[in-house]
This record gives C-alpha cells, structure tokens and sequence, in this order.
C-alpha cells in the first residue's frame, strides 16, 4: 500500500514537473533551516533567544520575509542581515534569494 505523500507527490509531478517538487522541497527546508541558521550567525549564544521570537514568515521573488515578535528582535536580526542573507544564499544557491526584510509580527 502506497502512503498518502507518494500520491500526492506523483501527482504533483505530473501536474507541474520535477523541477516544482525539487523547489518545494527547498523551500520546505529553508523554512525549518531558520533555527540552525540563527545559531550559524550567533555562535556564542547557546541557544541563541533571537531564533526563539522570529521565524520565516515567507519567500516571494528572491526576497526573504522574517517576521518577528517584539522590535527589539527586529534590531538584533538587522545587525546580522548581510550575514543572515549570505548563509541563506550559500545553503540555498538554487531559490535565488536577493534580499533579506525583517517585520514585527501582528500576533
């Protein structure tokens, strides 16, 4: 018996090609990469609190959205942005990401 996941991956394949599901599976990545990324650019924090109050709210044409909670955050992640923006690129080279925005979350 074929798992509910292998259905709707073939599905999709055949609907939109290999190359949408290559790109969805790094999106999926780069979404759940965040905590490790933080801890990449803040090493010396263990965990690093800033990773705890943002997250990756979204990535639309190139430009990578993270939102956080409190506007202290926000300041903390600008002073890494060059930093966050590189190792995002060096992990994720195929989704062509230009640019890096923070926002203070509405929740």
């Amino acid at each position: 018996m074929r798992r509910a996941g292998e259905i709707i991956a073939e599905i999709l394949i055949d609907k939109f090609g290999p190359d949408f599901m290559e790109n969805a599976q790094s999106n999926t990545g780069l979404f759940s990469y965040w905590a490790e990324l933080v801890a990449e650019v803040w090493p010396h924090e263990n965990p690093p609190s800033v990773a705890a109050h943002s997250r990756i709210k979204e990535l639309e044409r190139g430009v990578l959205l993270v939102e956080a909670d409190h506007p202290g955050c926000v300041q903390i992640l600008q002073t890494k942005q060059v930093e966050i923006l590189s190792a995002v690129q060096k992990k994720y080279p195929n989704l062509e990401i230009r640019s890096i925005t923070f926002k203070l979350s509405r929740r």
